[in-house]
């Protein structure tokens, strides 16, 4: 990916290569904040600007690169290697085109809400710790639930599969907890 974007501040930089590293999804306010660890009025100003210049979409579920940010930052749509922590079956009775809305915009323990992406065969969910180090996927596809990690300090790989197993579980509990409340 071009690092050298001529004629954005280092905050606007920030902010396009972390959208650009998953051009499909859609991030929350609060998610991009956590992780880029920017101050929040500096984040603001900065995606005001790129939303004017036409650089950055706005829609109601969060922030997406668009065309245009993608041919000025050089980046197409990244695929990030992943390292899948759980997977389990779903059952019939979970319907796979409203568990993933029943999802959206939920925060676990130590885990929060940081953006959403369709995929072809379903949606993928992210998450991303307080401290904004650990990015978590939950992604919906071939009625089953995979959690991946996306992106973490090498070093905290041990905390980071917790974490990601932590979330696997309360996942599935929502969803069960779910489908107890709409039998």
């Amino acid at each position: 990916m071009q690092r050298d974007y001529q004629y954005f501040g280092e905050v606007d930089a920030k902010v396009m290569q972390f959208l650009s590293s998953s051009s499909e999804t859609s991030f929350s306010f609060q998610g991009m904040k956590r992780s880029l660890k920017v101050h929040q009025e500096k984040l603001s100003r900065s995606l005001n600007r790129l939303v004017t210049t036409g650089m950055v979409g706005k829609t109601g579920e969060g922030y997406t690169i668009t065309k245009k940010g993608i041919k000025v930052t050089g980046a197409a749509s990244l695929a990030n290697q992943a390292l899948v922590v759980g997977s389990s079956y779903l059952p019939n009775d979970v319907d796979l085109a409203t568990a993933p809305i029943a999802l959206k915009g939920k925060w676990f323990s130590g885990m929060r809400w940081l953006g959403s992406s369709p995929t072809p065969q379903g949606c993928d969910l992210k998450w991303v710790t307080d401290d904004g180090e650990i990015q978590i996927s939950a992604s919906f596809k071939d009625r089953t639930l995979e959690v991946s990690l996306i992106s973490f300090p090498p070093e905290e790989e041990s905390r980071a599969r917790e974490v990601a197993l932590r979330l696997h579980a309360k996942v599935a509990n929502a969803l069960y907890t779910r489908l107890g409340q709409d039998s």
